[in-house]
């Protein structure tokens, strides 16, 4: 279907949900089960009456949906997706398509929030959910409304709070690949007005995949969570104080096969002679490996938080405070991923972040007679960031990448200096944040709302990047280089939206919003040096976008469509331009769609969930693209369409509940996600790293007590066992090992980093 095509029915069902939610009975809704409450706007409002593109889950929803964590979110919502490229500090967050490079000192596109506090690094977010109340995914720059600025979307995570009453819950579960875990939450009321809840999450998890070389299992790991929060409420004043701690400890694994297609067959076997008959794993449908696995991962995170509300004629003044810490440590296999060792990697990261926000809202529909509304903030957010990392040359690199001449000098380089840190890279980055932002809506008439969001934010940058090379041999990993870095930026965003009610179950809006991203610093070492190179621009977003929400039939069903584009200038990608992967400003990118999302309850016990969204995404100028690897300048890439953003993206869930007696209730969901072909590795246009788009299957049955007080459950996730690679990566040291120019001129060796394979599992509950 053809890019006009597509819009022009776009259209026609934007009028088709308008008009017909129009004639349809006007029905005054009310608080139940088909309503879901969001607080994107810092209020309480039913999603249907929030004139976003948001796509919103609550704890049970995602219980039925098998989501575990953040990663989980894409199968469930459209236009957003989770990437694990390997090491916890490289995660990409997108929404439309549009997510931070891999440089892991970029300021991420989508901004994560939990319980409205900034988490800095994507990295810190990817822990297990445990005692999660709800999800909420905005579309679209946010930062009118949130402390710190979102240019293209952001993620909100509300964490359950102290109820006033006791309760508790445990859970245990026992799956595939050697998976356990228990978790559970106690929920204790200490006084009158003063409540604790304390919840744990303890999993072991063997891995998914096994490595051939030497027979064990890998890519799992042993995480354990806690979180606990205390609530008190004095009259006018509320105190929520909350504190988490989270640790990871694995190997760090992920399985990178090598793909045999892209490069000729005389290049594989002359790849297997120098390895001396053997051959990295080729075949992309198994779990196996074949290659040098001596990984190893320590990741931990806390955090503290303080939330103080004070409610005065009728405004409500929110005061929060939070400092957290991240620590993430790995050590990678091979990084050649042969079955010789030539390279490793130690990557340390460690992030120190403090925020403390002013709010303050106003009562709703009481300001000059009910016609104004608004929400303003004062901001500030500090963040002491470092990186280390280190290449440890192995027994087989001499043998592969030097030269004939050269080896008998880079084998004595191996014992002195040594392989063990033969470069040592240092950097450091601080970040000081403030910003001023407010939010006022207008209720023009009954049904006609006018909304003007304005948004001001400084950003002070400095940072060191200090590279040693201590063995001279790992000059053609890394140069050396000692630069220091700075940057001030700052910028005025706002948002501007009209919204009217022509009746009670219909909303039509139209927004005008700006996004920005300031400029940062490459972290990342290369050859040559690349000095004041290492700074980058600043990256803005002007969001345009067309809904419709609406309900129907009594809300039975509810349909929702938002039009969008964004143009977004000054992008900043992450390419190979020849001589080191470089972040720098691309040029312009033009992303523009539809999100198109359905609710449907034909009965009481049954319903249907449904989400379709279509990208239409280019490049609109990127004249010194980076050129693929085998080839030397850069090439231009205008019309080029983003690496990670599939045309299409959607699921379809259905859920069916009944009753058998005996004060018994099973439920049942079934559910496909489903999404295009899309670019799979950096932006330079390579055929060979399009990924063939795909489906995957989920379901999950249960039996339990009507009131819940225990449930027994059997999920399964990608039943289908769908093969696909998340991602893709050059092969490393692809010159000298003869693997360029194989099969595509200017290619070479590409690794595919699979995605989960297929899990199921059982688990038992029980409610007090």
């Amino acid at each position: 279907m053809d890019r006009k095509r597509m819009f022009m029915l776009s259209g026609a069902v934007f009028v088709a949900i308008s008009a017909g939610a129009a004639s349809a009975q006007e029905v005054q809704p009310t608080q139940g089960e088909n309503e879901i409450i969001v607080t994107a706007q810092k209020r309480s409002e039913n999603i249907q009456d929030v004139p976003i593109s948001i796509a919103a889950f609550s704890s049970a929803q995602m219980e039925q949906a098998n989501i575990a964590d953040i990663a989980d979110l894409g199968r469930v919502a459209s236009n957003f997706s989770v990437t694990k490229p390997g090491q916890a500090a490289n995660v990409r967050i997108s929404v439309r398509g549009i997510a931070s490079s891999s440089n892991t000192a970029t300021e991420p596109s989508v901004a994560s929030f939990v319980d409205g506090i900034y988490i800095p690094r994507p990295g810190a977010v990817i822990t297990s959910f445990l005692d999660i109340s709800a999800v909420e995914i905005l579309r679209g720059p946010q930062g009118t409304l949130f402390g710190r600025n979102a240019s293209v979307g952001a993620l909100s995570l509300r964490t359950a709070e102290p109820e006033q009453s006791f309760s508790g819950r445990l859970t245990g579960e026992i799956g595939n690949a050697d998976r356990y875990k228990i978790d559970g939450y106690i929920n204790v009321l200490l006084s009158d007005n003063v409540a604790v809840r304390v919840a744990a999450l303890r999993q072991w998890f063997g891995g998914y995949w096994h490595n051939r070389l030497d027979g064990k299992q890998f890519g799992g790991a042993d995480d354990f969570v806690t979180r606990g929060s205390i609530k008190a409420e004095f009259g006018n004043i509320t105190w929520l104080v909350r504190g988490d701690y989270a640790e990871t400890r694995g190997d760090g694994g992920y399985n990178a096969d090598f793909i045999a297609s892209s490069i000729s067959p005389a290049q594989l076997d002359a790849l297997q002679a120098r390895l001396g008959g053997l051959l990295p794993d080729t075949e992309i449908g198994d779990r196996n490996a074949n290659f040098v696995r001596v990984g190893d991962l320590r990741d931990r995170q806390w955090g503290v938080s303080s939330d103080l509300s004070l409610d005065s004629g009728g405004f409500t003044f929110r005061l929060i405070n939070s400092y957290r810490d991240w620590t993430s440590s790995q050590l990678d296999g091979d990084l050649g991923y042969l079955p010789v060792p030539l390279v490793t990697r130690t990557g340390d990261y460690d992030s120190e972040s403090q925020s403390h926000e002013l709010q303050i809202i106003s009562p709703s529909d009481e300001l000059l007679g009910g016609k104004l509304d608004f929400v303003a903030g004062l901001y500030y957010f500090e963040e002491d960031y470092r990186i280390g990392e280190g290449f440890n040359l192995q027994s087989g690199f001499c043998g592969l990448a030097a030269s004939a001449a050269q080896r008998p000098a880079c084998n004595a380089s191996l014992v002195s200096p040594g392989g063990d840190g033969a470069t040592d890279l240092q950097f450091s980055q601080n970040v000081k944040s403030y910003a001023v932002y407010g939010q006022s809506t207008v209720h023009l008439t009954d049904r006609l709302d006018a909304t003007l969001g304005v948004r001001w934010t400084r950003d002070e940058k400095r940072g060191l990047f200090d590279q040693k090379v201590n063995n001279p041999f790992g000059a053609a990993l890394r140069a050396a280089e000692l630069t220091p870095l700075s940057l001030n930026d700052s910028k005025v965003t706002w948002r501007a939206n009209l919204s009217y009610k022509p009746t009670d179950d219909l909303m039509l809006f139209a927004t005008y919003s700006t996004g920005y991203k300031s400029g940062g610093f490459n972290s990342g070492g290369g050859t040559p040096a690349l000095g004041q190179r290492r700074l980058f621009a600043r990256e803005e977003v002007d969001n345009y976008e067309l809904g419709v929400k609406s309900s129907w039939l009594d809300d039975s069903l509810q349909a929702n469509l938002t039009l969008y584009r964004m143009d977004i200038g000054g992008y900043q990608d992450r390419g190979f331009d020849g001589t080191s992967f470089v972040v720098r400003n691309a040029g312009s990118l033009r992303q523009q769609g539809m999100e198109f999302d359905v609710v449907m309850r034909p009965v009481r016990d049954f319903s249907v969930t449904a989400s379709l969204a279509y990208l239409d995404s280019k490049f609109t100028s990127y004249e010194f693209g980076p050129n693929l690897p085998g080839l030397s300048g850069t090439q231009d890439l205008k019309g080029q369409r983003v690496a990670f953003a599939p045309e299409f993206t959607g699921n379809v869930a259905a859920e069916w509940r009944g009753d058998i007696g005996s004060n018994l209730e099973w439920r049942m969901n079934g559910n496909i996600s489903f999404l295009s072909d899309y670019f799979s590795s950096v932006n330079d246009g390579n055929p060979q790293t399009i990924m063939d788009g795909f489906a995957q299957i989920g379901a999950r049955f249960s039996i339990g007590s009507m009131d819940e007080r225990w449930t027994l459950a059997l999920f399964g996730n990608n039943l289908t066992n769908q093969s696909f690679c998340s991602s893709t990566a050059y092969q490393l040291l692809d010159g000298p090992l003869g693997l360029r120019n194989g099969v595509f001129p200017g290619s070479t060796a590409i690794r595919c980093i699979h995605g989960e394979p297929r899990t199921y599992g059982a688990s038992a509950t029980v409610r007090f």
